[in-house]
């Protein structure tokens, strides 16, 4: 790399590196996370919940986030991070039957780096099905890291229909947790503690391993009796109930702690990243799933009861990662969150005047847009362009009006009450 290039990178990480702005002589400890990227909106939520900062003994630990890819991990790029990702998705499967792609986590994680993992994370870490039953389990048991030294207990015909039967984001079903005295989760305000659940495991100790797993959270209740849902098949143009689905995973594992080699592990199989509600029943309907293309079959939504605010279960996901690094000082336990809405970085658009025209490979504007923020539980918030500080606010609207030209890098900073903040960032091309 020309010298020109390296001084152009070094200056642009400067100015997106997250930062508190009133350090005050205090020593700034970087942890490096890398999150394997996917498409589904649970592993971007997951990726948001970790861009996340806090004040302890003096220091200030930011949490810098980036993504890795199945090519990176190929690479041994993952030494450069203290921690390895994984949320709900799939193509870890396929990846972890590539035996080059499992010794580089393997190693990385013995040799001291972290792992977190959340539903299908969870199942890449343990030691994969006892007792496999069909293609996909075999394909899973195949895939699977060993880190953990637990058996999932992740039915296709019981807790995966939580999966393939949801009806987006009105599905997943909300699960009493019973929280164990671990420092991760000890400091929760409540417990048994809700916590989203949409077709994650149920774990349990390989025989003879069983000191080697420490219990974070175990479920409280059965998912099949909290939202009891169906079998259906189609007959003559009607529809016909054909059984119920059960789960057996109460009791089970909900998340554990372990270590493996000089590394620290930690999975759940709810989704602490996502939203969920308090109270509330679950309902079928015939719809068409995401996993069956245009295909109408029955499926279930969670309706009535509260909405928790998103970020009711995050601070779940940061302790775990801090335990991970080792930090003694785990964070605070608050609702603290901070997401760019508009452009939206889920799905990004190209927008003209502020409207989104159709979905592109990055975010582009045209003319200008009115920036919009989810922000929670925060006292001020803060707006940067290219790293330059723009606009200080305590009151919402988190909305800001943006016109420029060029590529643009923007992150807004939400201070927390616990002298801790959350960002986001997004980078924008401006035309």
């Amino acid at each position: 790399m020309k010298s020109g290039a390296v001084i152009a990178l070094i200056s642009v990480l400067l100015l997106t590196t997250p930062y508190m702005g009133d350090a005050n002589n205090e020593k700034i400890v970087y942890k490096k996370i890398a999150v394997y990227p996917s498409v589904v909106p649970a592993v971007k939520a997951l990726e948001t919940t970790m861009r996340y900062g806090w004040k302890a003994d003096g220091r200030i630990y930011i949490f810098s986030v980036r993504q890795i890819d199945g090519v990176g991990v190929l690479a041994g790029r993952l030494k450069k991070y203290d921690v390895f990702a994984i949320g709900a998705s799939g193509r870890q499967y396929l990846h972890g039957n590539i035996n080059l792609w499992k010794k580089q986590v393997r190693e990385f994680v013995a040799n001291g780096g972290g792992y977190f993992g959340v539903c299908g994370g969870a199942n890449e870490a343990s030691m994969g099905y006892e007792h496999p039953s069909s293609t996909i389990d075999r394909v899973i048991n195949g895939a699977v890291l060993g880190i953990a030294k637990v058996y999932i207990n992740d039915d296709q015909n019981q807790e995966w229909q939580y999966l393939y039967k949801t009806g987006g984001m009105e599905g997943g079903v909300p699960v009493k947790c019973n929280l164990t005295d671990h420092p991760i989760v000890s400091a929760s305000p409540d417990n048994p503690r809700i916590i989203r659940y949409e077709g994650g495991p149920g774990m349990y100790p390989v025989p003879g391993y069983e000191d080697e797993i420490i219990p974070l959270a175990i479920y409280g209740e059965e998912i099949s009796d909290v939202a009891p849902i169906h079998h259906w098949y189609k007959k003559d143009g009607e529809w016909y109930m054909d059984g119920n689905i059960t789960t057996d995973i109460k009791g089970e594992y909900a998340a554990i702690a372990t270590r493996y080699g000089e590394g620290r592990v930690v999975i759940f199989g709810p989704h602490p990243e996502e939203i969920t509600k308090i109270g509330g029943h679950v309902e079928e309907f015939l719809g068409r799933s995401a996993f069956k293309f245009f295909k109408q079959e029955y499926l279930y939504k969670w309706v009535g009861g509260s909405e928790t605010p998103w970020s009711y279960n995050w601070w779940m996901i940061r302790r775990s990662i801090a335990w991970i690094c080792g930090i003694e000082n785990l964070p605070p336990v608050d609702e603290l969150a901070c997401i760019i809405s508009i452009p939206n970085k889920f799905y990004e658009m190209i927008y003209v005047n502020g409207r989104a025209i159709m979905p592109w490979s990055k975010n582009v504007v045209i003319g200008g847009i009115d920036m919009r923020a989810y922000v929670h539980d925060a006292v001020k918030v803060s707006v940067y362009v290219d790293g330059k500080d723009i606009n200080d606010t305590i009151n919402p609207p988190y909305t800001w009006h943006l016109k420029m030209a060029g590529k643009h890098n923007v992150m807004v900073k939400a201070y927390g009450r616990n002298d801790d903040f959350a960002y986001d960032t997004i980078d924008i091309l401006f035309l």
